[in-house]
């Protein structure tokens, strides 16, 4: 009885290891031990996938998910006419990029920084052409009724109102978030950077992250 329970074993073990074989040849099956790294409000490895939305960009032609592809993205949500929180933020921005093609560790031509207005009423293309280009030539913006507005802010989650106003009415508030967010070349929402913002830590949170995506690939 022992003996056949001996072979019995055996032949157990010859299946599973017919089946390990077949499965992975010789091979170990591989597994990362990357940990993700301690990056305040970084999102992995679950981040949420963007897909396709129509905007218009300042020169008046359509902007999509394609203008994003391939390309690290900090994307802003705001208006021209905000009176605190939109130049504060675009200036951090403006000191980001500065900061970044200062150090000389990045492809500069691999990211993307891009401000949305939220009120398309008002931020014709002509008008928040004037406006992007006072924070430098290599800012991307886009704008668009309410519905091609929130065929992006609707997939981020990014919240923002319209104060009522009269009909013709071009004096107005919107309220709107403050937090920057980092889009990945594959069009994943990798990271949300909150306010308070500085240029400093924005900066050095991303090139954590982007030394992270080194390891993984």
């Amino acid at each position: 009885m022992f003996f056949n329970f001996r072979l019995i074993l055996l032949g157990c073990v010859a299946l599973l290891a017919g089946i390990y074989l077949q499965l992975f040849g010789f091979n170990l099956p591989v597994r990362s031990a990357e940990r993700p790294p301690d990056i305040e409000d970084f999102y992995w490895p679950k981040q949420k996938a963007l897909t396709g939305f129509e905007m218009v960009g300042i020169d008046g032609q359509p902007f999509g998910i394609e203008n994003l592809d391939s390309r690290w993205n900090f994307v802003f949500f705001g208006y021209t006419h905000c009176p605190d929180i939109c130049p504060i933020t675009m200036n951090t921005l403006r000191q980001v990029r500065d900061s970044l093609k200062a150090d000389g560790g990045v492809d500069m031509d691999s990211v993307n920084f891009l401000f949305v207005s939220v009120d398309g009423k008002r931020d014709t293309p002509e008008h928040l052409n004037r406006y992007i280009r006072h924070y430098g030539d290599h800012f991307m913006a886009a704008t668009g009724n309410k519905d091609q507005v929130d065929s992006l802010t609707g997939q981020i989650g990014v919240p923002y109102s319209i104060d009522e106003h009269e009909p013709g009415d071009m004096d107005y508030l919107v309220a709107h978030s403050g937090s920057v967010f980092l889009i990945t070349p594959g069009n994943t929402l990798a990271s949300i950077y909150r306010p308070p913002q500085s240029a400093a830590d924005m900066a050095s949170r991303f090139m954590r992250i982007l030394e992270f995506y080194g390891k993984q690939s």
